[in-house]
């Protein structure tokens, strides 16, 4: 059972042009991209007050969380054209029980 304030959302944008999200997408890789080479360039000692976690920790940690981000936008694009195809087929399912049944 998830902890309250922890909950994940999922949030399935219809209608959404392929354009908008291979830019999210384009745009997440080159984030991820840039966060792995800041966290290369970082220090691993954390200064006073940085809360025991050094530079370098931080930058993997933000290029985990876009991993995450990236993961939940390409499942959300696979569950939709998914979805997208099993209402074609139910649409031809239709279309051959109702002329099955004219014709028989």
């Amino acid at each position: 059972m998830p902890s309250p304030g922890l909950t994940r959302r999922r949030v399935t944008q219809k209608g959404v042009a392929p354009e908008v999200r291979t830019r999210v997408v384009t745009k997440l890789v080159e984030a991820i991209d840039e966060a792995e080479r800041l966290a290369k360039g970082s220090g691993r000692r954390s200064r006073s007050g940085g809360g025991g976690i050094s530079p370098k920790e931080r930058w993997y940690l933000v290029m985990g969380y876009l991993a995450q981000v990236l993961d939940g936008v390409l499942k959300n694009f696979d569950l939709e054209s998914v979805k997208e195809k099993m209402d074609q087929m139910e649409t031809v399912l239709d279309e051959l029980q109702r002329t099955a049944s004219t014709a028989g």
